[in-house]
């Protein structure tokens, strides 16, 4: 079993790049009265890729339960880690904690997409890379690191209903 450790919201408002690591469980505003939380699946090429659970809150507290009853709210999305955990330039995300010996799981399908015609390419969460076609591409996310605006219309897109607990 892995050990979570929950510091909560308070403790670190801001976390350096450097110490972001795989396991990291964070917690962004969703709105005025609304909380959502994640985990940092994996430094990536651009950013971390992390996973935001469907768990929504009116507060940033969590705990260990909570996070392993957890499913994926939307697809594991690249995150600009540096823009809202190190600079904090919008939104208000904090790192509340970890889970020890953390090791992703159900990430055999998922890929993010970069490159032109006829190069484009495909790369997994270990960054092997393989060559697809154009159409293919245009099936999978960029690799692009997404910001606090970017995920919360991803949520929108996903008709996300907001299930406070």
């Amino acid at each position: 079993m892995n050990d979570f450790k929950i510091w909560g919201w308070d403790k670190k408002p801001r976390t350096m790049l450097r110490y972001i690591k795989a396991g990291d469980i964070f917690c962004f505003k969703l709105d005025n009265q609304n909380y959502c939380f994640g985990r940092i699946v994996i430094k990536f090429i651009v950013g971390h890729i992390a996973e935001i659970f469907d768990i929504i809150s009116n507060s940033p507290d969590l705990s260990e339960a909570k996070i392993r009853n957890a499913h994926r709210m939307i697809d594991p999305v690249i995150l600009d880690s540096y823009l809202l955990f190190d600079r904090k330039f919008e939104g208000d995300w904090r790192i509340i904690g970890h889970q020890q010996n953390y090791s992703p799981n159900n990430m055999q399908n998922v890929y993010f997409t970069y490159g032109i015609e006829p190069w484009f390419k495909k790369v997994d969460i270990s960054q092997n890379e393989t060559l697809i076609s154009e159409k293919e591409a245009e099936s999978l996310p960029r690799v692009s690191p997404l910001n606090d605006y970017h995920i919360k219309q991803l949520m929108k897109n996903f008709n996300i209903k907001l299930n406070v607990h």
